[in-house]
Parts: structure tokens; sequence; C-alpha cells
């Protein structure tokens, strides 16, 4: 365990430029199954590793997380737990996006047809600009001017037990 924690230590003091990106790309099981992408616990795994090892050399590097909205199988709620668990971990997200079909990917057959290939199941997949937008705007819940729009969305879809966990009431 000794040379593990060594190794673990020196790949982060040596080899981390000051910003260490990284693509868990959602929180949710469901979306990152349909992603085929571990569980989300082993990114919090990892984060709790690399701030500890941040703190025992006195270093200041950051984890600059890339997640995804508007997925195949991803719905609003799955984008407003995203927004809660992201802010517990203190992360104000910098690097997003929304789905974009790229060809010859599994993401993109369940986008086109709306169905998983493997499983045959339905998978919703947002396509509106609307939907598109109700789904983005979670990466922004810190940022004033989205506070209104998501307080309405997590009314809408019946959650407005984390409208305290975003905004503190």
């Amino acid at each position: 365990m000794g040379s593990e924690m060594c190794i673990r230590d020196r790949l982060i003091t040596d080899h981390v430029s000051g910003r260490l990106k990284v693509a868990p790309e959602h929180t949710e099981d469901g979306v990152l199954d349909i992603m085929r992408k571990p569980p989300f616990s082993q990114f919090e795994e990892f984060k709790r590793l690399f701030d500890s090892v941040n703190k025992r050399h006195d270093l200041r590097q950051q984890l600059i997380p890339y997640f995804i909205s508007s997925h195949p199988g991803c719905h609003e709620i799955d984008m407003a737990q995203l927004a809660v668990k992201t802010k517990r971990l203190d992360f104000h997200l910098e690097q997003v996006q929304d789905f974009t079909p790229t060809p010859m990917t599994l993401a993109t057959e369940m986008y086109y047809t709306g169905y998983h290939p493997y499983t045959l199941e339905k998978v919703y997949t947002a396509r509106t600009k609307e939907q598109k937008l109700a789904q983005r705007q979670f990466f922004f819940w810190y940022k004033p001017e989205f506070r209104r729009q998501i307080t309405q969305a997590l009314q809408r879809i019946g959650k407005k037990d984390l409208i305290g966990k975003l905004f503190g009431r």
C-alpha cells in the first residue's frame, strides 16, 4: 500500500500542471450506463484522492470536469441531480456541452432511432431547442440569471426539494 500511495502522490504532484481535465460526463448512473461509463462514485473517489494528495503536498491544483447535457437517456431530473452533486463537490462548471450526434456511435444510433440497440428499450432524447436549454441551464445553477428558470423547472418536474439544495432555502 505504501508504494501505491507514493505512485499516486507522484502522479498528481509531478504530472499535473495545475489543472487536470477529466470527463465524468454525467453524475446519474442511468445516463452513465447508456454512455457505457463507470458510476459517478468512481469520480467522487478520485476527487477525494486528488484533493487529499494536494492537501498533503500543499498544492492548489484543480480538477476541471467535463459534462454533457441532452445525451440520449438524460432527462431534466438527471440534470437537476447533476447540479446538486456538482455543487456538493464545489464545482462551478466550465467544460460543458450539449450532446451532438457523431457518426458511427452508439449514442447517435439511440438519438436517431429512439431505441437502445442492445436492449430495444425506448430511450428518451431531448431534441428541441427548448428541451435542450431546459437541461443545459442546470450546469449554471450558480449564476443568478438562471435561478428563476431553474426554480420554476424544479417545481414543474416535482422536485421542489432540490431548490433548497441548490439555493440554500
